[in-house]
């Protein structure tokens, strides 16, 4: 597997990134006693599996072995590539149902990662970082994107900031629209992008304040790797 060391990328900002998600239904209660139950929900079963292709739907559903919940949708729940409209995340009983309302582009792989969005609702323990993918393709993509983000100023991280890659984008891209790929960074500021297709990116962080994940104001700043990234099948690519 190849590794490709890039130029440093050292951002000088904070930046976080909204969406806009559903979410819903009512909590549901459970008799007290017993042993505290310390362990997180377990995925029975997804409808459709997780990484199908030829994906054509528009609903996918979640089922799992407790009552559960998904917290901050709007903040948790991440789709790559980005939609232009969110889907809808719902949940009941023991069910997480998504309801995609965006146009599916052909040949893509699809990834939705839930963050911190699944607990269990009796002790709020958290499905962490679960991730579900399809691809409305014949293969699903398999290239990874990951590195660190620091603050220049402290050498410290920052777990608001968020990362965007762009195809096929001149240097304006990020004024006019969203990016492709968005991912997050954790508290160390490592970020990963998994399941890319094959090409070159543009790689930009930015302070999203409007929620549009695009630099649309002044008052939002962003920072940028002046080299753009190929990424391959099989990669496992790295940028500082």
């Amino acid at each position: 597997m190849a590794n490709r060391i890039l130029t440093a990328f050292i951002i000088l900002f904070s930046l976080y990134a909204i969406s806009t998600f559903n979410s819903g239904c009512g909590q549901i209660g459970a008799p007290t006693g017993g042993a505290k139950d310390t362990l997180a929900p377990l995925l029975l079963r997804s409808s459709p599996v997780i990484k199908s292709t030829n994906f054509s739907g528009n609903k996918i559903t979640l089922n799992f072995d407790e009552y559960v919940e998904v917290a901050d949708a709007q903040n948790n729940v991440l789709v790559s590539p980005l939609p232009k409209a969110n889907p809808s995340v719902n949940y009941n009983l023991k069910t997480v149902t998504i309801r995609l309302r965006d146009t599916l582009q052909p040949n893509t792989t699809y990834s939705i990662n839930f963050g911190n969005a699944i607990k269990d609702v009796n002790e709020g323990n958290v499905f962490k970082d679960f991730t579900y993918v399809f691809s409305t393709g014949s293969t699903i993509d398999s290239a990874t994107l990951q590195g660190t983000l620091l603050l220049a100023e402290t050498g410290l991280a920052d777990s608001t900031i968020a990362v965007a890659l762009y195809r096929n984008a001149d240097d304006s891209a990020v004024q006019k629209r969203r990016p492709d790929y968005l991912a997050r960074t954790k508290g160390d500021g490592t970020f990963r992008f998994t399941n890319l297709p094959e090409g070159s990116f543009k790689i930009y962080a930015l302070k999203d304040g409007d929620g549009n994940k695009y630099y649309s104001s002044k008052a939002e700043i962003f920072a940028f790797q002046n080299e753009p990234v190929t990424v391959r099948k099989g990669d496992d690519t790295a940028s500082q």
